[in-house]
């Protein structure tokens, strides 16, 4: 790309040197807490000295074009889904905004958004797994090619290249803790079509015959997508995550070294069957309401996008720089509220929360929700009063949801909006939201 930089023009020079730093900055701001932290640290690096040669007008210099030659191959290297562009769906999501951009209502009335994770599961959907116990249950066809289109589902599946009892291998525990994940992969750079380079989590299983030797197998998924959760599906009847690792801990489930490595049975498979059967759909577009917050205030219960930029809680924990995101959350305390968490029922102002059905729901643990999870500020026993101006926000999935149980308080100038309609993937959550 850059072997013809030097002969653009000097305004399309610059465009093209503040193109390649925005796609930067969005790599280093949603990737860098699974990258190495040499690779994220070196991406800082870089982002900051090719922005100061670009203030000082230094486009054209060979300290530029070599830093950018640098920056992209490391972008190439660990920019995932992000850069360069993976998959159709990414494509079609980017018509999508292009569209909405172009309309020119984005910063007056509407936003899109997309649902990054699944801190607001069942409400929102981020990226989430429908799991097929055999291959004659998985669509196949047309009917993936629409689930595709309509959905943004895409089929994973792993067949057994032998004949042996299956075992997926675990990580150990310090690594669970750090990684996020009791099973263990390892990150996989991988060409797309065979021609586009991106980086995918290589998920172990070794397959041990009867004559005791051992076959290795990689079920590989995008960086961003766990696979814990469709092991447990398959494998363990969709047995609770925690419980599972206390299974693990305390001899309830056999552990094995299997090789050198600490390893859990799956079972006898046999050649040709699925090891995993599964789809990955996209998480939820949405459209975000600028429009209302400027004539009234936000009300508890609405699903509120902010800025983290503003938030000083989130800043403290990005060591000091603002962590520049939007955020999607459940508005659950305003000004002069106190909440508190009892036998997984959140309470305002001590009664049971009100104003929206994911409350009552969580409250109930029907429908997906699990109730409310008793941690951070809000750990069993405590309290904590709202400030004048700022705002309390959690998931609906509080058991995986980054919230201000653990940074604080939203103050009033982060909030961007409320959300409105879920505009795709086409599912029966398409409509307005709640």
């Amino acid at each position: 790309m850059f072997g013809l930089f030097s002969k653009k023009r000097d305004s399309q020079k610059r465009k093209a040197a503040k193109q390649l730093l925005d796609m930067a900055e969005k790599v280093y701001n949603y990737r860098r807490d699974v990258i190495a932290p040499d690779d994220a640290r070196q991406l800082s690096i870089l982002i900051d000295e090719l922005d100061s040669l670009v203030l000082d007008s230094k486009v054209e210099t060979a300290q530029f074009e070599k830093g950018a030659d640098k920056l992209e191959k490391l972008l190439r290297r660990c920019g995932g889904r992000i850069y360069p562009l993976t998959s159709w769906t990414d494509n079609v999501e980017t018509v999508i905004v292009a569209g909405i951009l172009a309309l020119g209502v984005r910063s007056f009335f509407l936003q899109p958004f997309k649902i990054p994770t699944n801190s607001m599961y069942p409400s929102f959907y981020g990226m989430t797994p429908q799991v097929y116990k055999s291959s004659a249950e998985a669509p196949k066809g047309f009917e993936k090619l629409a689930r595709l289109a309509l959905k943004g589902a895409v089929n994973y599946e792993t067949i057994s290249p032998a004949d042996g009892e299956l075992f997926a291998v675990l990580n150990e525990p310090d690594k669970m803790a750090f990684f996020g994940s009791v099973f263990a992969y390892d990150t996989a750079n991988r060409k797309l079509l065979g021609v586009w380079p991106t980086s995918k989590r290589a998920y172990k299983f070794r397959i041990k015959a009867k004559d005791g030797s051992v076959r290795d197998v990689s079920v590989d998924v995008p960086m961003e997508f766990p696979l814990d959760d469709v092991i447990l599906e398959t494998y363990f009847g969709g047995e609770d995550l925690r419980k599972f690792v206390s299974s693990l801990m305390d001899g309830g489930r056999r552990v094995v070294d299997l090789g050198g490595v600490p390893a859990v049975s799956l079972g006898k498979i046999s050649k040709g069957s699925p090891i995993l059967n599964f789809d990955i759909l996209t998480g939820d577009m949405l459209f975000v309401d600028r429009f209302t917050y400027n004539f009234r205030d936000p009300k508890v219960g609405e699903s509120i996008v902010f800025l983290t930029k503003y938030c000083d809680g989130l800043t403290a924990r990005n060591g000091g720089k603002p962590d520049d995101k939007y955020y999607i959350k459940r508005l659950v305390g305003i000004g002069g509220d106190v909440l508190e968490i009892k036998d997984s029922i959140l309470y305002r102002n001590g009664s049971p929360i009100t104003g929206a059905a994911a409350f009552s729901k969580n409250a109930k643990k029907v429908d997906g929700y699990k109730g409310y999870q008793a941690a951070g500020a809000l750990e069993t026993g405590a309290k904590v009063r709202v400030p004048e101006n700022n705002y309390y926000a959690m998931g609906d999935n509080s058991y995986n949801s980054l919230d201000s149980r653990f940074w604080g308080f939203v103050p009033q100038k982060a909030m961007v909006g409320k959300s409105i309609v879920i505009f795709y993937p086409f599912t029966n959550r398409w409509g307005a939201t709640h």
